[in-house]
């Protein structure tokens, strides 16, 4: 019956320790090792601008991710040589270490094999999980299957006994063999390692020696007692026997610990009779001669050592090595045989657990955390002033602290600052986002290798609206460990200068012209133009809007106090000369810092409107930085029949955006329209299909279109009998039309649509028929100007530069590939604006666990811009300084990464 022996599972702290679970050693893997069996890579692109107004904008890709692949890789050390008697029973260790990316199942084997002077009749294999160099039970794991996580290794002991009919001078020779599962099921090269064992047949003495450690596990400063259990199995007396240890690193040697088979008495580290000697015969070493072992007789060697305190997380693996000469002084032999050749003893392995601490703070060159750092001179916080509207960026450095490479995740809480603040961790260039390499969900650092940091720039950004000042914490989390005794913080301020901005007459300085912020019932409370007009005709009034912050803004015009019936509409005034130039408009557009822009608001009162005086109050809003301003202007009215429906407008919005019109349907003759028998009729014409086009009637006159207010069937009949006038449209009664135009979401930049809205009088009042048609026209343009960034990726898994399945095979999806293999990154930029972009600059990086690939070179991928990378095998930054772009115009950003591979 076949047997399969499950080892302790390790977790996925394998990738960055190391850790003992019954003897199995789990080696801490180096910054550039080969990613784990299921890894994400996950990889983010973004580009830098400028925009029409001259502001610096930056945009990120969609992010995408290749899924690490399972491969085989492991070790079987190693072969080995040492003596017997006839019919002795020998020992062999060997060590099965598990160096891919995955779990492995490996099956023991052993066999007989040519070339030697006999067979050995039983071969067994014994699990060493103490490492002490002697079998733990008497489980014979030969033909069955040892499971091993990634980087883990586990002490092999093949046990068998020479033939009680050999003779001194043969040998026998064997052979120990593992075969990983995960290389058969791949089909690969190598799916299986071998060590030959050979035993030499001798008459004489035969010396062995293990070694073994009072612990297996260790933290820096901890003490480690070795034993040297030798032992004579052969047939004569050993003499000159020979124990030698060299010191392994990361360990320090404890002077005057050595103790010789229970003695009571230390010996000594000098040069002196007792045979033993440290750092004198050789550096590093000790050496301990022992004149004579007689047959059947054993001994044993003790010392101890401590653990330095730099020792880096995962085993250390330490052999001795015994030397003696096997026919000793007996029986009229003179002793002149030479010594054997110095053997190993078993490797006996402790391994030093991980320590998680990291630090973040502002300093490139000290690791300080939050209880260390001198408070006088280390405020471990920094302090950014940033007008409204911008983003403050910090440099913070992570560091590991620790004794094992360390991933850090990231977090923030804000205090003070407005919720939507957004708080952006980026890598050391600024540009590329950190992503999340470990799979928890959250963004971190990627490997740290110990008593290294990172640069961490941080980019801090409220809501364009906020002038609220405040800080945000930053806690750096080992991605192992993550307890608050491990993390550390820094904090962040946050200091926001309030833009502001002025709405007057004309752009002047003084407060009669409207100079200075509106409050009302104030001294800025007055009427700064008065216009007269007959009813019905227009007053234009003069409009200016100055930007006093330190960035472009635009700003919503609104006007208050309007009379029902009347109409206020907005226009540029480009020459200053009072006149509205151009198209309505609702927003001023961009206005640049420190400039004005000058309108004119035209104002119509209605035909019937009644004398007097009417004073409007009108308002600028920002819809980014919620800034605003007011004006109040009088229009008196000093002291007709038929239907007025205006005004044609024109606007932009995004595909699949809306955008709101406001129209203005006036009675201005003497009967009452819209009652049964002469409805108002209504349709509605769009140009663009997809369009979608609602019409509603402000019945409560509130200036916004209630879902109550959508006009459901032909006529506008039922929704004016709501109005304040009652049914119908009353003489002089002027009722808000509002068209609500809903673009495709699939429109392109530069489409337009028309909108035609129809009413039509209908019936006959008295003897008069009804009058014309009244229509409106609302001209809508999409406009989306802005750079779109997309990024795509293909498997190379030759990397020679060229998609395994061609062009086709990019995708913005998840991929697979193994370890040692490529993937190519396609990052396209378009611009989907109506207006060229300039200094346009795509961005990329190597992701974690990657480095950038020999094939193909970096390149704009037949576009435009000379491409930075560092060299192939290197790590950093991808760049493609592609300069202007205009409308419609695409550039590029291709290369290659590698997968680091795994190594044996």
């Amino acid at each position: 019956m076949s047997k399969h022996i499950a080892l302790p599972r390790l977790n996925q702290l394998a990738a960055s320790i190391a850790v003992v679970v019954g003897g199995l050693a789990l080696v801490p893997a180096a910054h550039a090792a080969a990613p784990l069996a299921g890894t994400n890579i996950s990889n983010i692109a973004s580009a830098s601008y400028n925009d029409a107004a001259g502001r610096t904008q930056t945009v990120t890709s969609n992010e995408v991710k290749t899924t690490v692949i399972q491969v085989a890789s492991f070790t079987l050390a190693a072969d080995r040589t040492t003596t017997s008697n006839p019919n002795g029973q020998v020992s062999l260790v060997h060590t099965l270490t598990n160096t891919g990316n995955g779990t492995d199942t490996f099956t023991i084997n052993t066999a007989n094999i040519g070339g030697d002077n006999f067979d050995f009749a039983t071969i067994q294999v014994y699990l060493d999980a103490n490492g002490d160099g002697v079998a733990d039970n008497t489980t014979n794991l030969a033909g069955q299957t040892v499971t091993l996580t990634a980087g883990q290794s586990v002490n092999l002991i093949v046990v068998t006994t020479t033939p009680a009919v050999a003779t001194s001078g043969q040998n026998g020779k064997l052979t120990i063999s593992a075969t990983s599962k995960v290389a058969v099921d791949a089909a690969d090269s190598v799916t299986q390692k071998t060590n030959t064992d050979t035993v030499n047949v001798t008459a004489n003495a035969v010396i062995q020696v293990t070694k073994s450690a009072s612990v297996s596990a260790v933290k820096s400063g901890d003490t480690i007692e070795y034993t040297l259990t030798y032992k004579n199995t052969g047939n004569t007396t050993a003499t000159d026997v020979t124990l030698t240890d060299v010191i392994p690193a990361n360990l320090t040697y404890t002077a005057g610990t050595a103790v010789w088979s229970g003695s009571g008495t230390n010996l000594t580290d000098a040069a002196d009779t007792d045979g033993y000697d440290f750092n004198i015969t050789q550096a590093g070493r000790l050496t301990f001669k022992i004149p004579s072992v007689a047959a059947n007789t054993t001994g044993t060697l003790k010392f101890k050592v401590t653990v330095n305190a730099a020792a880096p997380a995962g085993a250390i693996t330490n052999t001795a090595y015994y030397s003696y000469d096997p026919d000793g002084p007996t029986n009229g032999n003179t002793g002149t045989t030479p010594v054997t050749t110095p053997e190993p003893s078993n490797p006996s392995t402790v391994t030093v657990a991980a320590t998680y601490l990291g630090a973040i703070n502002d300093s490139a060159t000290l690791n300080y955390n939050d209880g260390e750092r001198n408070t006088t001179t280390q405020t471990d916080s920094q302090t950014k002033a940033i007008a409204q509207g911008e983003t403050a960026t910090f440099n913070t450095y992570v560091w590991n602290r620790g004794n094992s490479t360390e991933s850090y995740n990231l977090t923030s809480v804000l205090t003070g600052l407005v919720a939507g603040t957004t708080v952006q961790f980026f890598k050391a260039d600024g540009v590329t986002p950190l992503t999340d390499t470990s799979g928890d969900t959250t963004v971190d650092t990627g490997p740290i290798a110990p008593n290294t940091n990172q640069l961490v720039v941080v980019k801090i950004t409220p809501p364009s609206t906020s002038i609220t000042s405040g800080s945000v914490t930053v806690t750096a989390d080992p991605v192992d460990n993550a307890s608050a005794a491990a993390n550390d913080v820094t904090t962040l301020n946050v200091n926001i200068t309030a833009a502001t901005v002025d709405l007057t007459k004309n752009g002047s300085t003084n407060v009669a012209d409207g100079d200075g912020k509106y409050i009302a019932g104030t001294a800025t409370d007055l009427i700064v133009q008065t216009a007269t007009v007959e009813a019905g005709q227009p007053a234009t009034l003069q409009l200016a809007v100055t930007n006093d912050g330190t960035n472009p803004d635009n700003y919503n015009l609104s006007v208050a106090n309007l009379p029902s019936g009347w109409t206020a509409v907005f226009y540029q005034d480009t020459n200053g000369d009072g006149q509205p130039d151009g198209a309505p408009i609702t927003n001023t557009g961009n206005v640049p810092a420190g400039q004005t822009v000058k309108l004119v608001a035209v104002v119509t009162p209605p035909a019937n409107a009644l004398p007097g005086n009417n004073d409007l109050v009108f308002t600028i809003l920002s819809p980014a930085t919620g800034l605003t301003d007011s004006l109040k202007d009088r229009v008196i009215v000093d002291e007709n029949r038929s239907l007025i429906f205006t005004p044609d407008r024109n606007g932009q919005i995004a595909p699949g955006g809306t955008v709101v019109y406001t129209h203005t349907l006036t009675n201005t003759g003497n009967v009452t329209e819209g009652l049964a028998g002469t409805d108002l009729n209504i349709a509605i014409g769009n140009t663009l299909t997809g369009t979608n086009t609602s019409v509603y009637v402000d019945v409560d006159n509130n200036g916004i279109a209630d879902a109550g207010e959508l006009v459901t069937g032909t006529n506008l009949t039922a929704l004016l009998a709501g109005t304040a006038g009652g049914a119908g449209l009353q003489p002089g009664e002027a009722v808000r039309i509002f068209v609500k135009v809903e673009a495709p979401a699939g429109a392109t930049d530069g489409q337009q649509d028309v909108a035609t809205i129809t009413i039509t009088p209908t019936g006959v009042i008295g003897d008069d028929t009804a009058p014309a048609a009244l229509k409106v026209t609302d001209v809508t343009t999409i406009n989306n100007g802005q750079i779109r960034l997309l990024k795509e990726q293909a498997l190379d898994a030759n990397c020679d530069g060229t998609e395994d399945s061609g062009l086709a095979s990019y995708t913005q999806g998840t991929i697979s590939a193994k370890p040692g293999t490529c993937v190519i990154y396609r990052i396209t930029a378009t611009n989907d604006g109506s207006v060229p972009v300039t200094t346009l600059v795509i961005n990329d990086a190597t992701p974690a666990f990657t480095t950038l690939a020999a094939a193909p070179t970096p390149s704009n991928d037949g576009t435009t811009g000379t491409v930075t990378a560092p060299a192939a095998g290197a790590t950093g930054n991808v760049s493609n300084p592609v300069g202007n772009l205009a409308p419609t115009a695409t550039a590029k950003l291709k290369f290659g990464v590698k997968i680091n591979p795994v190594t044996p």
